[in-house]
């Protein structure tokens, strides 16, 4: 006697499903183009199988939004020094990351998304904003100079560009620019004469 086949539901790969849905649409069409019928629509569920995993479109971007941060979160942990008293340690990873991020690379574009929920959305901005300045604290002793902030800096600057297609964005001048960031980061006469918290 054979046993037909039954079909397991697999929750995790739908929400990815709908996450990767929603995103295409806010990448394709901008923010205010997501609507829960759309991205059921191409996810191939209905909208109450939609609603199920979430429950309307504020948690839709929710979601969205934590896998994003938890996605770039990833990326910043595995460019870490392993040296913990390492200078601008955090604000020297956050630079390698986004300077190495290929936005013709679909899941790299991912970033954009949140960038357009930063922009739209001051909740948005206050939850990264926040994220921030977590993975600041932790690494307080090490990236609280000049320095490491203009590091900081210098990397929204480069993502902005990316996102815009300016003129700075290709992969050329982005390597000029690390390349330069790093080197002054080697001066000991801006670490603060080698001291991870800048002082003398």
């Amino acid at each position: 006697m054979t046993t037909r086949p039954t079909r397991k539901n697999n929750p995790e790969a739908l929400r990815a499903k709908l996450l990767d849905c929603a995103a295409g649409t806010i990448i394709e069409h901008g923010l205010p183009a997501l609507t829960l019928e759309n991205v059921a629509r191409q996810a191939g569920v209905s909208k109450g199988g939609l609603l199920h995993h979430y429950p309307g479109k504020d948690a839709l971007i929710d979601g969205l939004f934590e896998q994003v941060v938890t996605w770039f979160g990833g990326l910043i942990e595995a460019a870490l020094e392993p040296d913990e008293t390492c200078h601008a340690r955090f604000s020297r990873a956050y630079l390698r990351v986004i300077a190495g991020l290929d936005m013709a690379r679909p899941e790299e574009k991912r970033l954009s998304v949140l960038i357009l929920m930063l922009s739209s959305d001051p909740r948005y901005c206050t939850r990264w904003n926040s994220w921030v300045e977590a993975r600041l604290d932790d690494h307080r002793l090490t990236d609280g100079t000049p320095l490491a902030r203009s590091l900081r800096l210098a990397a929204d600057g480069l993502w902005l560009s990316d996102l815009g297609g300016g003129p700075d964005s290709g992969p050329e001048t982005r390597r000029e620019i690390l390349q330069f960031l790093q080197d002054l980061d080697a001066l000991p006469a801006l670490r603060g004469g080698g001291s991870p918290s800048g002082e003398r």
